[in-house]
């Protein structure tokens, strides 16, 4: 261990599972100074038993990051902090017709707003100390966007514009902001921490037979075949590290093609990908779908 990561505090959010949890123990077992927070400390558990065995120590402390006393309290706690890991985020799949505005709103104040009030409350310390790193793990969906997750996707464009915006603005004091933009990897956010909208399977909605489609294409197709966590965390270790980190890292397979394809200016080809696998999915869901009232309805055969 280095004398420079002996003495790094590092503050991650979203701890509970997921990059958040991986990425804590990671740096703790790295050396680092780790503070690791999450809203629910009643999910602390596998925290602990992951620290455990990697035989490495981290305080873990509540933080939710749309109550701004809970971050004022956690900031003052533990200030300065040398490094800041933006990573709790929520995701509510379903078209943007059922998702209501309550709901976006949530999503906006965890993934934007609650981003830009921890920042805030703790770059004053960097800003003395003349250095600091901030790391926004964005996603993605920021880059391209996201078919029925339009309020994940437009929170994810808001937090990658604040990441270029402040990385030019807090250049002066020597502090780095990086963004990381992950394609699907093998997270909870993804399985049992996705939400689905309130109107998701509302009957009247023109949407409800392609919400189920996307569903089934989620479990077909894109949950299969995502990436691991632990080569997001890898990278977010290696921008810790770095003397000077780039400004975005595009992270997977499926971001760096999807990436690619924009670049290229084959958006729409993309696009149109994205669509055709989308009906077949819709299509197969509403076989079964068929095939299941078919069962409910076939009387038993010793009548």
């Amino acid at each position: 261990m280095s004398d420079n990561v002996r003495h790094k505090r590092v503050l991650i959010t979203g701890c509970s599972s997921g990059f958040g949890l991986l990425t804590a123990v990671e740096a703790a077992r790295a050396g680092y100074d780790v503070v690791a927070t999450m809203r629910n400390l009643g999910k602390a558990d596998y925290l602990r038993q992951a620290l455990d065995q990697a035989d490495a120590t981290a305080a873990i402390k509540r933080l939710d990051v749309t109550d701004r006393d809970s971050i004022e309290a956690v900031a003052q706690e533990y200030r300065p902090v040398d490094i800041l890991i933006n990573n709790a985020g929520i995701l509510t799949m379903g078209s943007f017709l059922d998702i209501t505005d309550d709901e976006m709103r949530t999503v906006f104040e965890t993934n934007y707003f609650g981003v830009v009030a921890l920042t805030r409350a703790v770059v004053g310390g960097m800003i003395e100390n003349g250095s600091g790193l901030v790391i926004n793990i964005a996603s993605l969906a920021g880059l391209i966007g996201h078919i029925f997750n339009a309020a994940y996707s437009a929170s994810k464009h808001a937090l990658v514009g604040f990441s270029k915006s402040i990385r030019q603005e807090l250049k002066p004091f020597n502090i780095n902001v990086v963004s990381v933009e992950p394609g699907y990897h093998k997270t909870e956010i993804i399985r049992a921490n996705a939400n689905v909208s309130e109107n998701f399977y509302d009957q009247d909605s023109p949407m409800l037979q392609y919400n189920r489609g996307f569903l089934r294409l989620m479990r077909d197709e894109i949950i299969p075949r995502a990436g691991e966590a632990q080569d997001v965390v890898k990278i977010i270790m290696k921008i810790m590290a770095a003397e000077k980190p780039r400004a975005h890292y595009v992270i997977g397979k499926d971001a760096r093609f999807a990436t690619t394809m924009q670049w290229l200016g084959l958006t729409c080809a993309l696009e149109k990908k994205i669509h055709t696998k989308l009906l077949a999915a819709t299509r197969r869901e509403s076989r079964r779908t068929e095939d299941r009232k078919a069962k409910r309805k076939k009387p038993p055969a010793n009548q």
